[in-house]
């Protein structure tokens, strides 16, 4: 553990280097994520191994040269997904076994599992839960949330019954002593307001502001380079989707949507809405549309203000403690606006629905998404602490990644309006 007088030591050199200009250090050695199912890795309807190995932390990790232990999930995974009811809690059954995978990085040696892991990641956690939500015996719980928190912050102790105090994310943040810590928080909250279509969901500013600072000046305190993210807009996310973008989705025109269903072109198509406009359109019939289908304009527009005003608190919190900001609301919205090609490959992804960033759950991107959202952190990195950290293969991500693979109809399936 590092005394307290070379904190106040090392604080005070920090200060006399901000003030001269100096570019602050930078050293990777223990690398700590605090967030929610997007550092996770989520995809696809569900955390597991298959895609945490593909989460932007870890790929920035293995750029990095760093050691980052993940708490790997035995597919088909947990968690609950964002736009549909919570899925009961049962016992693990085939193919799931132990459901916390083990390591065996030397197939000679029995496999073991970390004991400590450095991505903390939970899906669904929100900004409060992460400095109030606790492991709690038993592991499995009937609360879905409950129970992935066991499995992700509750080893050893719950499994093994070792003296090991039972942490929230943050104090477990704390408890790894990190030298470098990345604050991915507040993407759950505002995701699931809009999904709600409820901006009153969102969480008061001022609160959020109060417990983020909290946070952010708790590991600052450890002599931590601390870099923390914006709030992303799930507006722009491929769960919400513009009429000319549901055109293209369906196969069909603009026109097409819009008069066949009361929606009007500054409104949004939700994921659900999308699937249920296809199976109407392939039975050659138009009704109702079921709630949660089409987010307002003036919904979408009181989500947005309520993001921005969060992202303020975030950057406040970070400027108060002397952390960095990583602007990832605007490398979301770039892509929603105007894409992204994949490294030398001439094919552009779009944040629209199967536009091949965000994996088929429409809110957390794919292993290319990830790669080229760890691409603009450590190159934002390289900038802000004069580093050479070389950047992922997005290509090489690209041919193996079966998001990207999937296409967008092609031609107008649906030219005129459907009729009962």
């Amino acid at each position: 553990m590092r005394s307290k007088s070379s904190g106040i030591l090392f604080f005070t050199l920090f200060l006399a280097g901000q003030t001269s200009g100096q570019t602050p250090r930078l050293d990777t050695t223990t690398f700590v994520v605090m967030g929610e199912g997007l550092a996770a890795g989520m995809a696809n309807y569900g955390l597991s191994s298959i895609v945490q190995t593909q989460s932007f932390p870890a790929q920035m990790a293995a750029q990095m040269q760093t050691g980052f232990p993940q708490p790997l999930i035995e597919p088909p995974g947990i968690g609950d997904v964002i736009g549909y009811p919570s899925q009961d809690v049962r016992y693990p059954t085939y193919p799931q076994g132990a459901v916390r995978m083990f390591y065996q990085p030397n197939p000679a040696n029995p496999a073991s599992p970390p004991i400590f892991v450095l991505n903390l990641s939970v899906p669904g956690l929100t900004l409060a839960d992460s400095v109030s939500l606790a492991p709690v015996a038993p592991v499995i719980q009937t609360d879905m949330k409950q129970t992935v928190v066991n499995l992700i912050l509750g080893f050893p102790q719950l499994f093994f019954n070792r003296p090991v105090p039972l942490w929230t994310q943050f104090q477990y943040a704390q408890a790894m002593n990190p030298t470098m810590a990345l604050i991915e928080l507040g993407y759950y909250e505002a995701l699931a307001a809009a999904v709600d279509g409820n901006p009153a969901e969102m969480p008061d500013p001022t609160t959020f502001g109060k417990t983020y600072g909290s946070i952010v000046a708790g590991l600052r305190a450890l002599q931590a380079q601390v870099i923390v993210t914006t709030i992303p807009n799930p507006i722009d996310s491929a769960y919400f989707n513009s009429p000319n973008a549901a055109a293209s989705i369906e196969a069909t025109t603009p026109s097409v949507i819009l008069s066949a269903y009361p929606i009007s072109a500054q409104d949004y198509i939700t994921r659900n809405g999308l699937v249920t406009i296809a199976n109407q359109f392939a039975a050659r019939t138009v009704g109702a549309l079921p709630p949660g289908s089409v987010l307002p304009a003036a919904t979408a527009a009181a989500i947005t203000a309520s993001v921005n005003a969060l992202n303020a608190q975030i950057v406040a919190a970070a400027k108060a403690n002397g952390a960095v900001v990583y602007d990832l609301n605007a490398f979301f919205h770039n892509v929603k606006i105007a894409g992204l090609a994949i490294g030398g490959n001439s094919q552009t992804l779009n944040g629209d629905y199967l536009g091949g960033f965000y994996s088929l759950d429409g809110v957390y991107p794919g292993p290319t998404g990830h790669a080229l959202i760890a691409n603009d952190i450590l190159s934002f990195l390289n900038r802000t602490y004069q580093r050479s950290f070389p950047l992922v293969n997005t290509t090489a991500v690209a041919a193996a990644d079966a998001t990207v693979q999937i296409q967008k109809p092609n031609g107008d399936m649906y030219t005129a309006v459907p009729q009962p």
